[in-house]
């Protein structure tokens, strides 16, 4: 996995699992298999189907207006609300996400590489960030929502240069600005 050091994959220098072999739970999360036979609503497993689901609507990249020009929003507002939503991730994390976008940016400027391309790879992202939710208790869902979101929307390089990539700069700049060092510490 390019840009993901030290990602605690099994196999690659990953932690001891807790006592048990299950997996640690943190608040809001039950254990598969737990009270009342696993699989039943409310468990883990439910809860990433859902975050996992694709948009009702996609995430639309340009103005309404204008659609040469992108749409204002995704670089404000819109960033700002995600921001906030992700305060408790370590901006350590996010930076591991956003390296891998920066390196398909310069990718996508770079070389021919095709549509189906840069859609994969965010397809790739959007199960990177489920796996990173599954192992981090704390972490909120819109984690993986976030990528979710995108990977079902973005169809095209030009969607990805002109609106992902400049959205989750603003993203990781407004994270800057509301990230929860307090609930970092492990």
């Amino acid at each position: 996995m390019s840009g993901f050091r030290n990602n605690n994959m099994p196999g690659r220098g990953s932690s001891p699992r807790p006592a048990g072999g299950g997996r640690q739970q943190g608040p809001g999360r039950q254990q598969p298999g737990g009270p009342g036979g696993g699989g039943a609503g409310g468990d883990e497993r439910g809860r990433l189907e859902d975050l996992l689901r694709p948009p009702a609507q996609p995430v639309r990249y340009f103005s309404a207006n204008d659609p040469a020009a992108p749409d204002s929003t995704l670089f404000g507002k819109q960033a700002e609300e995600v921001a906030r939503k992700l305060a408790t991730v370590p901006a350590s994390q996010l930076r591991r996400f956003y390296a891998e976008v920066m390196a398909l940016k310069r990718r996508a400027e770079l070389t021919a590489i095709s549509d189906a391309e840069v859609v994969a790879q965010l397809t790739l992202l959007r199960a990177k960030a489920a796996y990173t939710w599954g192992r981090q208790t704390r972490y909120p869902g819109e984690l993986v929502a976030f990528f979710t979101r995108h990977a079902h929307s973005v169809t095209s390089k030009k969607d990805f240069l002109c609106g992902f990539q400049p959205h989750f700069e603003a993203v990781m700049a407004f994270h800057k600005v509301f990230e929860d060092k307090r609930g970092n510490a492990a």
